[in-house]
């Protein structure tokens, strides 16, 4: 097999592949002479089938088969060797394509493109500067945090009246177009609904002030604006969407309310049993200092995100755009032209950031494993269930856990891209000079909306 590559563009390659019958040949025999011991023929015992017999009723068919096959693995072996550097996969040369005569040739030439991955020329170091912002929590952040943990450790009771987050049961009974009870509509005894999940404010208002035994029409699709939250109000499945349509009737049966937890040390035992909390001060810096460690993952997401544009605007990165907006389309047959003439610009605006990334995980040697992302989990799930993940009999129902939450794919998936993003930002911290400017998470958000609002506007310009 002799195969040559020539270049046609400053990122596309033509490869040239010539086969010889001693290329493919001892395959196509080895193949009918498999068929011939397998076969069984009237007249002839099993596996007595003449060979002539076989290669005329098989050998066209064989002969395709072992000449894709060795083309195919010639192709790759070629790009392996060669350390290729390709964009998605060959595509047959439509200009030099012949049609392949399998009863008269036996010397057969294939032509295929290549797209080449664009070199991208970018070195970490302090010499480039980014903002990194360093939030500051403030009090009435601590307040918001203090309120909802009262709230979470506090108790239910039975109130007369209705007010805005108030938690009610009772019965939905569906009702016709003209508000009378459905014949054979859908009844629901034990229904739960939660005042301050209604996001339509009109209906909200309906169920504001009323007390046990009142009753309220409404439709809970509209009021929730959500089918999964509709069916799960209704009991019912998300599939039933006949259930959903229309009006209900509400009979409140039950008004509870979470009355917050005093501020004391049971409070602090609860939300800290490992910690020695002695008054609300200490507590409200504990708070405070969660508080910092969910503001700051914002602020580090941030920070990489802004990071990578800001790189990337300093290199050039081109890509064979012919090439790959013929790939998309033959690699996806829903596909149109004028779809991706649409949409080729966000798709290529992704290509090379995924390009820009790859180079900067080789670069920097960020490799994320299997092993590394169940020993994540593991040690995940040792902290949330306070286990000795050393103890080997605990080390082995963490292995268990850890297994299972593997299997979904998808979750899978986050863990690799979580645990890939913390080691980019960890080279980016340590590479890079980092301006840090300490704000508070207000004035942060400002900063991030003011950001996309220009990025979004440079966009479309």
């Amino acid at each position: 097999m002799n195969i040559t590559q020539e270049s046609t563009g400053d990122l596309t390659a033509m490869i040239k592949i010539e086969m010889t019958p001693e290329d493919y040949q001892g395959k196509v025999n080895d193949e009918l002479k498999e068929l011939q011991r397998k076969a069984n023929m009237p007249g002839f015992r099993p596996g007595k089938v003449p060979f002539g017999i076989i290669k005329k009723k098989y050998g066209q068919g064989v002969l395709a088969e072992k000449v894709n096959e060795v083309l195919s693995d010639g192709l790759n072996n070629y790009i392996k060797d060669e350390k290729l550097q390709i964009l998605g996969y060959p595509l047959g040369n439509k200009e030099k394509a012949q049609a392949v005569d399998l009863e008269k040739d036996d010397t057969y030439e294939f032509y295929f493109d290549l797209g080449l991955t664009p070199e991208i020329d970018i070195e970490l170091s302090d010499k480039i500067e980014m903002d990194y912002y360093d939030i500051r929590v403030e009090d009435d952040k601590v307040d918001l945090y203090l309120e909802d943990i009262r709230k979470r450790f506090g108790d239910s009771e039975i109130v007369d009246e209705v007010a805005d987050e108030d938690m009610l049961k009772g019965k939905f009974v569906q009702l016709d177009t003209e508000g009378k009870i459905l014949d054979g509509g859908w009844f629901f005894e034990n229904g739960t609904l939660l005042v301050n999940y209604l996001k339509d404010e009109e209906i909200k208002k309906q169920f504001i002030g009323k007390k046990t035994n009142d009753k309220v029409v409404f439709s809970p699709l509209k009021a929730t604006g959500n089918e999964i939250e509709t069916a799960a109000m209704l009991g019912i499945a998300k599939e039933e969407k006949e259930k959903m349509e229309g009006s209900y009737e509400f009979t409140i049966m039950e008004i509870s309310r979470v009355k917050p937890a005093e501020i004391n040390e049971e409070l602090y035992k609860k939300v800290y049993p490992q910690e020695e909390i002695k008054d609300e001060a200490q507590f409200r810096e504990k708070l405070r200092e969660e508080s910092k460690k969910y503001y700051q993952r914002e602020s580090e997401n941030y920070f990489v995100h802004n990071t990578i544009e800001e790189l990337m605007s300093k290199v050039n990165i081109e890509l064979p755009d012919e090439f790959m907006k013929r790939w998309l389309m033959e690699s996806d047959e829903k596909l149109t032209q004028e779809i991706i003439d649409a949409e080729y610009e966000h798709y290529a605006k992704n290509l090379k950031q995924q390009l820009f990334i790859t180079k900067i995980s080789k670069d920097n040697d960020i490799v994320i494993d299997d092993k590394m992302v169940k020993e994540h989990v593991i040690d995940t799930f040792a902290v949330h269930y306070g286990m000795d993940g050393a103890d080997k009999e605990k080390r082995e129902q963490l292995n268990m856990i850890a297994d299972s939450v593997l299997q979904n794919k998808e979750e899978a998936n986050k863990i690799y891209d979580q645990l890939f993003d913390e080691k980019i930002k960890e080279v980016f911290k340590s590479k890079l000079k980092l301006n840090k400017k300490e704000v508070s998470y207000d004035d942060f958000i400002k900063i991030v909306d003011e950001h996309h609002k220009k990025h979004h506007n440079h966009e479309q310009e």
